[in-house]
């Protein structure tokens, strides 16, 4: 159940993109996985998620295929994932005369998704046992001090 709507969430939130997405020209729109990924790192939502999901895929991305689908090179995000070692960069071959970014999740970034789940995963209420109420004990009446008179 978690899975649906975690996919319907991100779908809602790319929906727009990927109704418009040329597959002839930016491969596969990227996976629901993908972008889950991306987002648990640290990115919000948005085209430097949607860049950096898009270099997650097999194929990986070019930098134009960043341009036509975000509206403009996306690159910082990916540079600072991979700079905090939470993902790799893999190396391609060039695609038609241009660089191609292909990145992988590391062992540290799969450790930040590991936390990520464990701060969304609803905390168990605790059921507060109700206090024992104290016996209501008497005041003891102290005897006042005598006093001895001495001849």
């Amino acid at each position: 159940m978690e899975a649906n709507h975690m996919s319907k969430d991100i779908t809602g939130t790319y929906g727009d993109t990927f109704k418009s997405w040329d597959s002839k020209r930016l491969g596969a729109k990227p996976s629901v996985n993908d972008l889950d990924t991306i987002h648990k790192l640290g990115a919000r939502p948005g085209k430097q998620a949607l860049a950096n999901a898009m270099a997650l895929r097999a194929t990986g991305v070019t930098g134009s295929e960043i341009v036509m689908a975000c509206g403009a090179p996306q690159l910082n995000k990916m540079r600072g994932f991979i700079t905090d070692g939470l993902l790799k960069r893999e190396a391609l071959p060039p695609r038609n005369g241009h660089t191609v970014y292909k990145v992988t999740l590391t062992a540290k970034g799969a450790n930040r998704i590991k936390a990520a789940a464990v701060k969304e995963a609803p905390k168990p209420v605790k059921v507060k046992k109700p206090k024992a109420k104290k016996p209501v004990e008497a005041p003891v009446a102290q005897e006042a001090p005598t006093q001895q008179v001495t001849a």
